[in-house]
């Protein structure tokens, strides 16, 4: 199934490649759950510790669970994570905090 988020997904994976092992500043394992019409369609684990990206449903640090147009959003810039969180758009389960941790990698998206 294709998701508008994939485009996203590909970026982030395009991104990874450009990274440093050995001169990072986040090493967190994140999970993120894209829905459409409330259900879960895909999942990704996002591990910064081991750089890579993965289609799966495995352990993370933090889940973070939103629709495919709201990741869509967020990795494009259109929308902070902060707005996502304050309009309950964006559900986090597990340490929230490390989505802040997060947040310039995805803006380098844009780049």
């Amino acid at each position: 199934m294709a998701l508008k988020s994939d485009a996203v997904f590909e970026r982030i994976a395009k991104r990874l490649q450009t990274i440093d092992p050995n001169n990072r500043q986040v090493q967190q394992i994140y999970k993120f759950r894209i829905q459409q019409n409330g259900k879960v369609v895909k999942s990704w684990i996002l591990d910064l510790k081991a750089v890579k990206l993965t289609e799966s449903d495995g352990a993370a640090e933090a889940t973070l669970t939103m629709d495919d147009e709201i990741m869509f959003a967020l990795g494009t810039g259109a929308m902070p994570a902060k707005e996502a969180l304050a309009q309950d758009k964006l559900d986090v389960e597990g340490q929230v905090e490390l989505i802040f941790l997060l947040e310039p990698f995805i803006a380098s998206l844009k780049n």
